[in-house]
């Protein structure tokens, strides 16, 4: 959906919520079905510097599925 157009409305949103929100209470949940570059990117700006990745389906052998 980022790669669609809507990078620069998740980028307003999460903009807006990071400045009217206490920094110490704020929690980002981040979903993607698949993590390229651009969605890390996304992650590191917004996010804590101590996020992590969660890798659902690392072990299966067809991850399109």
């Amino acid at each position: 959906m980022l790669k669609l157009g809507f990078k620069e409305d998740v980028d307003k949103i999460l903009k807006s919520v990071k400045d009217v929100c206490d920094q110490n209470m704020l929690q980002i949940c981040l979903f993607s079905a698949t993590i390229p570059s651009w969605v890390k990117a996304i992650a590191r700006l917004y996010m804590k510097k101590n996020f992590r990745i969660v890798d659902l389906a690392q072990d299966l052998k067809n991850k399109t599925a």
